[in-house]
């Protein structure tokens, strides 16, 4: 989690500042570099968290009127989190590590499925409703991410923070607008207004197309705006090689045990050294430093933690 949007959800803190607005728009801005971090390590808790932040900043510049710019920053915070949970689900599921619709399991689930009581998973798996308060608030989060480029989100922000309004459901409206001018190598997507068999039928020739350019079932689904699930349907019934995705399943998976291990080794090594340190005599700038990596270190070390405990109970 960013740790300067920690500090600016810090209430008393925004009021001591001699500017609470300025404060708050910093703040944001840091945060989203943090933000940009965390999605590309996939840490999907630390963007809600992030986007749990921002939200209760964005409350609160609202009700101080802190002014527009300020509501502003932390709206696009939220904004970007939202996209962030809504891709890092969708790597979580094509890595078998987030329940895709239709993976079903008994009580001991993980997660409770707050989008969708009907989506439960098996025991290994996190159900994705469980990062979102409820199925309006997840389709939007599909909507900013499922065939979305980065290109078109951006763009889709940048026209509604122009207009004054960064709620989701006008960046929604935003990028449903691009994307009924959009395309993709080989043709264009099918549109709302296309007849089912004709929008059927231009997708199927787009699958096959994006497979012999090299692209994954994935990929495919991005820039259809469809599931990795429904492009393999497609390609098995009509016969299509989707040849990324024979790469990609022989793949190697990472040696789980040979990381654990050495990690338990480091880990033993830091512990010793750090008993030696006196933090008396550390430099306060760059202590502050160190105390935001730290914190994010040992966050995904607790969480893995918890992990590893839960298979061994």
């Amino acid at each position: 989690m960013a740790a300067e949007l920690t500090v600016a959800s810090d209430l008393e803190m925004i009021e001591r500042s001699a500017d609470p607005a300025g404060f708050v728009v910093q703040a944001c801005e840091r945060a989203r570099a943090w933000l940009q971090e965390a999605l590309e390590h996939d840490e999907i808790e630390e963007i809600a968290e992030i986007k749990s932040q921002a939200e209760a900043v964005r409350v609160y510049t609202t009700q101080r009127q802190l002014g527009k710019d300020a509501q502003l920053a932390a709206a696009e915070i939220v904004r970007r989190a939202e996209r962030g949970i809504g891709l890092a689900i969708r790597r979580g599921q094509q890595n078998g590590e987030i329940a895709k619709r239709g993976d079903r399991g008994g009580p001991g689930a993980v997660g409770i499925n707050r989008g969708n009581p009907n989506d439960r998973c098996d025991d290994h798996l996190v159900s994705p409703g469980s990062f979102f308060q409820h199925a309006d608030e997840r389709a939007d989060a599909y909507a900013m991410t499922d065939g979305v480029s980065e290109a078109d989100f951006e763009d889709a922000l940048g026209e509604a923070r122009a207009e004054g309004n960064l709620s989701r459901a006008n960046v929604v409206r935003k990028i449903r607008q691009r994307r009924g001018q959009s395309s993709v190598p080989g043709g264009q997507v099918p549109d709302a207004a296309d007849s089912p068999a004709e929008a059927s039928a231009q997708r199927r020739e787009l699958i096959g197309v994006l497979a012999a350019a090299g692209m994954s079932s994935r990929q495919i689904g991005e820039q259809l705006g469809i599931g990795d699930d429904r492009v393999r349907q497609v390609a098995r019934e009509h016969g299509i090689a989707i040849r990324a995705d024979a790469v990609l399943g022989r793949t190697r998976r990472p040696d789980s045990s040979r990381i654990v291990r050495e990690t338990v080794h480091a880990l033993e090594g830091l512990a010793m050294g750090v008993e030696l340190a006196d933090p008396v005599g550390l430099d306060p700038a760059e202590a502050a430093e160190w105390v935001a990596s730290m914190t994010r270190s040992l966050r995904v070390l607790s969480r893995f933690l918890r992990q590893i405990k839960d298979t061994i109970r």
